[in-house]
């Protein structure tokens, strides 16, 4: 198996569901004065907003700039996403 490790060296907001798209099933470890207080187990989301956009031209996202792209994890094992509201495969 392989590790890839990225340290930030402060408390900082992370999008876990961008962690989970990318890296699916892997592990985080929060860790405070050399010692691991917390593991996290992320995995694919279930629905992914404002990350990906919708490729259709088609797509209401397309010509309605207030529209967020959003999309649902129709098959897990295949990482397979599918665009709210038009249906186009992300991914």
């Amino acid at each position: 198996g392989k590790k890839d490790i990225i340290k930030i060296d402060a408390d900082v907001n992370i999008n876990f569901d961008i962690v989970g798209l990318l890296s699916p099933n892997a592990t985080v470890n929060v860790i405070r004065d050399g010692k691991t207080v917390e593991k996290k187990h992320i995995d694919l989301p279930e629905k992914v907003e404002k990350i990906v956009k919708c490729k259709n031209p088609r797509c209401i996202t397309s010509c309605e700039q207030e529209i967020e792209h959003v999309f649902k994890c129709v098959n897990a094992q295949k990482g397979i996403y599918r665009c709210i509201y038009c249906e186009a495969k992300s991914k």
